[in-house]
C-alpha cells in the first residue's frame, strides 16, 4: 500500500540556528509563567509536558528536552515547537469555538504552505485509511469530533490542541479535509509554528499506523 509522504513535513529552515533562538528565548523566559501560561506541570529543574504521545521533561535554563520513559534527547523539530510554545504563550484559557487556519495572525499569507503541507498530507495519508488514522490516535489524548467522515481534536499539548477532519472519497466528490484549532490559538503559539505543529502531528500519526 502506498502511502503519500510530504516531503517537507517537519523541515525548519536553518535548524541550528532555530534552535538556538529557541533556547535563547526560553533562558530569557520566567519558568514559573511559562508553566502558568501553557499549563505545564512543574517538575525538577523544569516542567513535565505531553507532547502528542510521548512524556516530556523539559529542563530550565538550559533548554533541553528528553523523554521521560527513555531518557533520549528529542528531535530538534520537537524541541523547538515545544520550547516556542513555552516562551511565545501569553497565557489564557481555551474556548469553545475553533478557527480555520486563515483566521490565525497572517494566516492567509500561509496558507498555500499550510494546505500542501498539512491539509494535503492528512488526505493522502488517512482518507482511505480511516481505520489506522482511529488507532493512531488511540496512543494521544483525544475528544472525538461530529464533522465529516472522521474528526478529533487532539491535544499535541495542553494549551495545543489541533482539530483533524477527514472526508473518504465518494461517487461524487474527492477525498477531503481540514485543521481547526481553538479560538485562542493565537495566544499560545506562532502562526507558522501552527503549520510545523500540525505538520508534525500528522508525520508522527503515520509512523504509529504504518510502522516500519
Amino acid at each position: 500500500m502506498e502511502i503519500y509522504d510530504p516531503k517537507s513535513a517537519t523541515s525548519f529552515y536553518n535548524m541550528d540556528e532555530t534552535v538556538r533562538v529557541a533556547v535563547e528565548r526560553f533562558q530569557n523566559s520566567d519558568l514559573d509563567q511559562m508553566i502558568e501560561n501553557c499549563g505545564f506541570t512543574k517538575a525538577g529543574d523544569g516542567f513535565d509536558v505531553r507532547f502528542i504521545q510521548r512524556d516530556l521533561h523539559v529542563s530550565y535554563p538550559s533548554g533541553d528536552v528528553i523523554e521521560k520513559e527513555t531518557g533520549k534527547k528529542v528531535d530538534d523539530t520537537c524541541k523547538v515547537l515545544v520550547l516556542h510554545h513555552a516562551s511565545y504563550s501569553k497565557g489564557g484559557s481555551l474556548v469553545d469555538h475553533k478557527i480555520s487556519y486563515k483566521e490565525l495572525p497572517s494566516g492567509e499569507i500561509y496558507i498555500k504552505p499550510f494546505t500542501n503541507r498539512c491539509v494535503k498530507a492528512l488526505v493522502g495519508i488517512f482518507a482511505a485509511n480511516l481505520d489506522a488514522l482511529k488507532g493512531a490516535v488511540e496512543h494521544c489524548v483525544y475528544t472525538p469530533e461530529r464533522h465529516g467522515d472522521y474528526s478529533v481534536t487532539i491535544e499535541v499539548m495542553p494549551k495545543v490542541p489541533i482539530t483533524l477532519i477527514v472526508y473518504e472519497e465518494d461517487e461524487e466528490f474527492p477525498a477531503d479535509g481540514n485543521i481547526l484549532f481553538n479560538g485562542n490559538a493565537a495566544n499560545h503559539m506562532h502562526t507558522e509554528d501552527y503549520t510545523q505543529t500540525s505538520a508534525y502531528l500528522i508525520s508522527t500519526l503515520k509512523r504509529i499506523a504504518f510502522p516500519k
